[in-house]
């Protein structure tokens, strides 16, 4: 059986990782609303070409965070961005691959321990 890829050290692996990422929210953006579903791990291993286990292991290996957790921090870092350049949270739940507002605001709770709204008014407040 071949060997699966390897790779030569964490930044290649996150290189890689990232712009998978990037291309599958990419992706759903260009799906009508009732096409779109979450982003998920399986999806992000698919376009690897291993297993969920394998990019669970990977993570953990060059992260040292859980595929799932590395997707959510990934994600926020990316909505930060673009809720202090004014969009509103809902536009940026759709932009990032999230089909359903609540489960963005969810998320974005757990990494920032804001609201989306709050982070926004917050970081516009502190910009003048």
């Amino acid at each position: 059986m071949a060997r699966v890829k390897r790779f030569t050290n964490a930044d290649n692996f996150l290189d890689e990782l990232t712009c998978i990422i990037d291309n599958l929210i990419a992706q759903s953006n260009q799906l009508p609303d009732i096409e779109k579903n979450d982003l998920k791990i399986i999806d992000i291993a698919l376009e690897f070409g291993v297993t969920p286990n394998t990019l669970r292991r990977w993570c953990h290996e060059y992260t040292k965070l859980s595929a799932k957790q590395f997707l959510s921090l990934y994600r926020i870092e990316k909505a930060k961005i673009l809720l202090k350049n004014g969009l509103k949270p809902s536009v940026v739940a759709q932009q990032l691959a999230f089909t359903q507002h609540k489960v963005f605001s969810t998320v974005f709770k757990q990494v920032t321990n804001k609201t989306p709204k709050t982070y926004q008014y917050y970081s516009n407040k502190a910009k003048g």
